[in-house]
């Protein structure tokens, strides 16, 4: 959004954050602070829910969240206002609401999530998401599933699509009807979406089926900047090399138990690297090697020539900014698609994986001794890392293009996925192969009775001779 500004466009973003620079053509529409997480599922013991009770949860807390936005005085406002936009661009997450200020401005719509193709976006394009190739959110299984990870697949798919039908889109075309003062058809508002722009890359989400209507563009967010003094002389002084280490905003250093922190710090101390830990807690007797911080610039981090590892969560963000840098991983997943995204880097050879409740203080050791003693880690990294970032184009100027492409032609039907006007069972014509299996029974049936009829008058006929 601030790229944007600074290309000359006037800029409003709904938001809770202020941008931390002074942006010219730049406006907040500041929200006060929405629904906290309820701890109703306890994160860091995801990968042992029931897969459909977890995916009804997410969908029912979309609506929820999707609400506590809409509601709020100053987007009320907004919307009663005589404000006029050119272009409405949605952060999509179980928010198919918030969809409806494109119609009810008037404006194209344009969706941006912080995800590959997923399950709660690729309605909005028309893309076809194959069970057999393309695991749900919530489950830790990879793109090359086996019969059974397909079979549970294939089942929770059809759950999270007939729950949406009947539950899921009607609670978020109810907020529309609630929040808005003119009626508007949320379906054909989401469908009719322009562009759907992906924080993705094959090489850091695998490859999707995607139609044209859809932009990857992962790593976008990456821009080097200079470290602060303190951070920079812990870097320039790590003759041995220096490790970050984060977890992410959900699982911080406070959340731990006592055994898990002194399990981390045991280890640490056993190893002649700096680490760097967002950790914002004091840690008395800790290592010293270990320096912990309240907040970390990570990408600057990981672009210096010291750093040699990274304590990952493997949150989508943390992951590409690691192949971008060519730095390997420790990989400690937690919930959500970090399962997915720690599998796949295992599988590349760029990391060592350990879920967070398997975690041990020796396989934490093992993990990264070999990822900071053993070459092929680092060889492998970089040779990613140089395909990562051999691009034509850099992902911020597609996303840029992509946006005035849009404000420009407003290209809507000419490359819109037909998919879009289809139902589920139509894209996957099984109303198809009901009617030719319905049309075999009757035909064998058919078959059966004339032969039926066939044998029963020779039968008769020789009793008539005889």
């Amino acid at each position: 959004m601030g790229e944007l500004a600074k290309r000359g466009h006037a800029v409003s973003v709904i938001s809770e954050y202020e941008p931390k620079e002074e942006i010219k053509n730049y406006e907040t529409i500041r929200l006060t602070k929405s629904v906290p997480y309820d701890g109703h599922y306890d994160l860091i013991h995801w990968p042992e829910q029931n897969l459909f009770v977890l995916n009804k949860y997410m969908l029912d807390t979309g609506v929820v969240y999707a609400e506590a936005i809409l509601q709020q005085k100053i987007i009320q406002e907004l919307i009663n206002s005589n404000r006029t936009f050119d272009l409405v661009i949605v952060e999509s997450f179980f928010n198919e609401a918030h969809t409806a200020f494109a119609e009810h401005f008037k404006a194209p719509l344009i969706c941006f999530t912080s995800q590959p193709l997923m399950e709660w976006n690729y309605h909005l394009v028309g893309n076809v998401k194959l069970p057999s190739m393309s695991p749900l959110f919530a489950t830790p299984f990879e793109k090359h599933m086996t019969f059974f990870e397909r079979l549970q697949n294939s089942l929770l798919s059809i759950h999270d699509c007939v729950y949406k039908e009947l539950r899921y889109y009607p609670d978020q075309q109810a907020l529309v009807d609630k929040y808005f003062p003119n009626k508007i058809d949320l379906k054909k508002v989401y469908t009719n979406t322009e562009m759907l722009l992906l924080f993705s890359h094959p090489l850091t989400t695998g490859p999707s089926l995607t139609t044209s209507a859809v932009v990857e563009v992962g790593g976008f967010q990456i821009v080097s900047k200079k470290l602060p003094n303190d951070i920079q002389n812990i870097l320039d002084g790590a003759t041995n090399g220096s490790i970050l280490v984060s977890l992410g905003t959900n699982v911080e250093c406070r959340t731990l138990s006592k055994e898990k922190l002194s399990m981390f710090l045991n280890t640490f101390r056993k190893f002649p690297q700096r680490f760097l830990w967002k950790c914002p807690i004091e840690i008395p007797n800790k290592p010293d090697n270990v320096y912990l911080f309240k907040w970390l610039p990570q990408t600057d981090i990981l672009a210096h020539n010291n750093t040699i590892a990274f304590v990952t969560h493997s949150g989508l963000l943390s992951t590409t900014e690691a192949i971008h840098y060519g730095v390997p991983m420790i990989s400690i997943p937690v919930f959500g698609d970090q399962l997915i995204n720690s599998l796949r880097v295992k599988r590349s050879g760029i990391a060592e994986r350990l879920p967070f409740l398997d975690l041990t203080e020796n396989g934490l050791y093992e993990a990264i001794r070999k990822v900071t003693t053993n070459p092929k880690y680092t060889e492998q990294m970089e040779r990613v890392s140089k395909m990562f970032r051999d691009q034509p184009s850099t992902p911020l100027d597609r996303a840029m293009h992509t946006v005035e492409y849009v404000l420009k032609y407003k290209p809507g039907s000419l490359i819109r996925s037909p998919a879009s006007d289809l139902w589920w069972f139509q894209i996957y014509i099984l109303d198809v192969l009901l009617f030719t299996f319905v049309s075999i029974v009757l035909f064998s049936l058919f078959i059966l009775l004339a032969l039926r009829k066939l044998i029963f008058s020779l039968k008769q006929n020789k009793r008539k001779i005889d």
